[in-house]
């Protein structure tokens, strides 16, 4: 660790101990709040995510994953369907989901990326970029208007 590189050793052995203990509890609850932990930590700029993982096995991987696994593989096929049909609209209905739960701190969008892969999860943000952005441009309705009898 260097000059203005903020990645902390110490909290990095204690992300790693956290992920053990998640799935030493094999406890769901545990491993979504340990995942929020571990998203605070890297946008923080505390921890790097590739080195976590690097320091894991490729079992407590899996195992970590099955744990956040519903709903990190509930968006992993949700993002296949949409690449699939090429829909930028329903591309982004799912982001728009994918946000609130990242929001609610249920997952990092890593954890998505980890199911669905790299290649799979640029097609889809390619596919969110596609979606007109005029509609969430237009001014909202006034009430006067949609109030107004066709006379």
């Amino acid at each position: 660790m260097g000059g203005s590189n903020m990645l902390d050793a110490a909290t990095h052995v204690e992300c790693l101990e956290f992920i053990r203990a998640a799935i030493a509890e094999a406890d769901r609850q545990t491993a979504q709040d340990v995942a929020g932990i571990l998203k605070d930590c890297y946008q923080n700029g505390y921890v790097d995510r590739a080195e976590i993982w690097a320091d894991l096995t490729q079992t407590e991987k899996q195992q970590f994953q099955e744990l956040l696994g519903p709903i990190a593989h509930h968006f992993a096929n949700r993002i296949k369907q949409a690449i699939g049909w090429s829909s930028p609209g329903v591309a982004l209905g799912i982001d728009c989901d994918l946000e609130d739960a990242i929001a609610r701190d249920e997952l990092v969008a890593a954890d998505v990326v980890e199911v669905v892969g790299d290649r799979h999860f640029l097609e889809f943000q390619e596919l969110v970029a596609r979606c007109p952005k005029y509609f969430s441009e237009l001014p909202a309705p006034s009430i006067e208007a949609a109030t107004k009898k066709i006379s």
